[in-house]
């Protein structure tokens, strides 16, 4: 492993123990932990104030790992590339069960906020990448937005700027939709 700086390894620290980070993404602030630890979902359900029946979105350090924990289609993975890293959440179907997916799908991100994927890629595993926000709330464009009952309940938090103050487009590869528009221009038009 590359020598980390400490405030790297301080967040590295607190994803492979089951704590949550707010962090900054390229879209809007957002916390998260690793995505395949029940633990760390039902503490994030719980900070958000959010319906256990509602997905939380994952962010992924690669292509690579994205095949390893979704389906992809040929036509999918060119989206997929065409697209990532950059401000978009895509919907895919599951090869196998993830705490943080109420179903069989999962929202994945490769943000182009490089901190946050590097440490997905340290940790090896997903890590979830919801708004940081109360459910139902606006999103946190600035770390001054987050609500204080939020800032009080996570282990860590990343100090930065967001690119787009907007959040991701959304859109479901295994329907072919956009569900939300949002700060990427996405048509599936090539």
């Amino acid at each position: 492993m590359p020598a980390l700086n400490e405030s790297a390894a301080k967040a590295l620290y607190v994803l492979m123990h089951s704590g949550i980070l707010l962090y900054p993404t390229d879209t809007i602030f957002g916390i998260g932990g690793d995505a395949t630890d029940k633990k760390v979902v039902s503490k994030i359900y719980k900070i958000k104030k959010r319906e256990k029946a509602k997905s939380l979105s994952v962010i992924m350090a690669d292509l690579k790992m994205i095949k390893k924990y979704c389906l992809v289609s040929a036509s999918q993975e060119s989206i997929l590339k065409k697209y990532l890293p950059g401000p978009f959440t895509f919907l895919l179907k599951l090869k196998k069960k993830l705490p943080a997916s109420s179903n069989r799908k999962i929202g994945v991100r490769i943000p182009s906020s490089k901190s946050i994927v590097e440490f997905c890629k340290l940790l090896k595993k997903p890590i979830i990448t919801t708004s940081a926000n109360l459910s139902g709330k606006a999103s946190a464009t600035k770390l001054a937005d987050v609500d204080k009952s939020i800032i009080e309940k996570v282990d860590l938090i990343i100090k930065g700027k967001v690119r787009h103050k907007q959040a991701s487009t959304i859109v479901d590869l295994v329907e072919n939709k956009v569900i939300r528009a949002g700060a990427g221009k996405f048509s599936f038009v090539t």
